[in-house]
């Protein structure tokens, strides 16, 4: 019995090692991102799909480890989600009043104004490892992920307070507390998806 449960370890523990050592090569062509954020004191006002429209990909290799995202956030947009937390609408003009909410309030706050940097600093069999530098700090964020038809979808939540945000968040909260029905809440859920080629696995 001992040496069948030593059998199943080895065998489970070789399968995970497998899929740990799982090499995708991404089509940064059909790279797509996305984050949501949240207002009111029980989040019921979500803003989902909420990108930015200028950035740069890299990665020397080819490969998603290491894989490296310049964003300037200047070029947020926030159009594709409209409801206004009260199950309505905003009119389309509000989206650039939000855009520039975010970026003045926000992001132009920061040591580095308008600039986000991340870099895809560890895979393993179901996590992405993000390495997010804003505002002159750099924190891992863990991001669950799965294939599935040849794509890879991740997901994972970033706090703003995490990176030296307090006062930048402040002011924007300020600027927002109207729209945000007298709350807006730092911890943003961040996704990507890439269509990817599997090897080693």
């Amino acid at each position: 019995m001992i040496k069948m449960l030593g059998v199943l370890s080895f065998a489970v523990l070789t399968s995970v090692t497998a899929q740990a050592s799982c090499d995708y090569t991404p089509n940064k062509d059909e790279f797509a991102f996305s984050f949501t954020a949240y207002g009111a004191k029980d989040k019921s006002y979500a803003v989902t799909n909420n990108t930015f429209t200028k950035y740069e990909l890299s990665s020397e290799s080819g490969k998603l480890l290491n894989a490296a995202i310049d964003i300037d956030a200047t070029s947020l947009d926030t159009s594709s989600d409209l409801n206004n937390g009260q199950g309505g609408l905003w009119p389309e003009s509000m989206a650039s009043v939000r855009n520039n909410n975010v970026v003045t309030g926000l992001f132009n706050n920061f040591v580095n104004p308008g600039k986000v940097m991340a870099k895809i600093g560890a895979l393993d069999a179901s996590v992405v490892g993000l390495d997010v530098t804003m505002n002159g700090e750099t924190n891992r964020v863990p991001m669950t992920y799965s294939v599935a038809d040849g794509v890879l979808s991740a997901e994972g939540t970033l706090d703003i307070l995490d990176y030296n945000g307090v006062d930048a968040f402040k002011q924007f909260s300020r600027i927002c507390r109207a729209w945000h029905k007298g709350k807006s809440w730092s911890d943003i859920v961040i996704k990507f998806s890439v269509p990817v080629t599997e090897s080693g696995c």
